[in-house]
């Protein structure tokens, strides 16, 4: 009786711990590690993460959001601290535990808003380099029109992907959401500061894009040169994608109030 009763203690304590280990998993503090070109750190980034996991199946494996977005800053030090956190996962699905995902960064003193950042390295030419361990160095992309309006667009995702994403704010409580607010008024104002410096500056050809074969080179450089004799100043173009944008952050800045 009593070999009986230490033999079911043992599979209760077994079971237990598994039980505890397909459910419960800890994250561990990151820090993302942020400066700019000269070396000098980019106090007061914007940083916006939240926690993805996966569902394994006989077929494929599928990405779960565990917990909603976070919107931060980065200290004077340009860190920007995600903590360490507990997850509890259901035991009746089999899933990895959740790992931090670093949706976008914004430096608003570099006009440059960047993302989703790996933990592995990464280079965009005179954008942002990443190297592992989430140490970014972001340039200031505001000499180039086409490099601060894709900027533009990479900030109002970070906006809206914090308000109506895939991984919205998981507490708007927690500080997030007025930090989205301030993320809005930016926005505002880098498009301003955008069209009052490059308002009369030339469209040139971009580069051709590497989908583009040769019996199609022809064919697409006549496209992109007839979109330039339209309109070969950048003053139409970012108004017309600023007017856009405008309305789309109305509707998004309602929703936070």
């Amino acid at each position: 009786m009593r070999a009986g009763r230490a033999i079911g203690g043992t599979l209760l304590a077994m079971a237990a711990v598994l039980l505890a280990a397909a459910s419960i998993s800890w994250s561990p503090e990151v820090t993302v590690h942020l400066r700019d070109a000269a070396g000098a750190p980019a106090s007061g980034a914007y940083v916006r993460y939240h926690y993805e996991g996966s569902i394994l199946n006989f077929v494929d494996s599928l990405d779960y959001v565990a917990r909603g977005s976070v919107v931060t800053r980065a200290d004077a030090e340009g860190r920007a601290i995600v903590p360490g956190r507990l997850h509890v996962r259901s035991p009746l699905r089999l899933t990895l535990p959740p790992r931090v995902f670093v949706d976008r960064v914004y430096v608003p003193r570099l006009h440059n808003a960047v993302g989703p950042i790996p933990p592995f390295s990464l280079t965009q030419p005179g954008v942002v380099e990443v190297e592992p361990g989430y140490r970014v160095t972001m340039y200031d992309v505001s000499g180039d029109p086409v490099l601060w309006e894709r900027s533009l667009d990479q900030l109002y995702d970070f906006i809206r992907g914090s308000i109506e994403g895939r991984a919205p704010m998981a507490d708007p409580r927690d500080g997030s959401a007025a930090l989205v607010r301030e993320l809005i008024d930016h926005l505002r104002a880098e498009q301003a500061a955008l069209l009052a410096r490059h308002r009369d500056a030339r469209r040139v050809r971009p580069d051709e894009p590497p989908w583009v074969t040769p019996e199609q080179r022809a064919e697409w450089r006549e496209q992109v040169d007839a979109n330039l004799a339209r309109e070969p100043l950048w003053g139409p173009v970012i108004e017309r994608t600023r007017d856009r944008r405008l309305e789309q952050l109305e509707r998004l800045e309602a929703r936070l109030r």
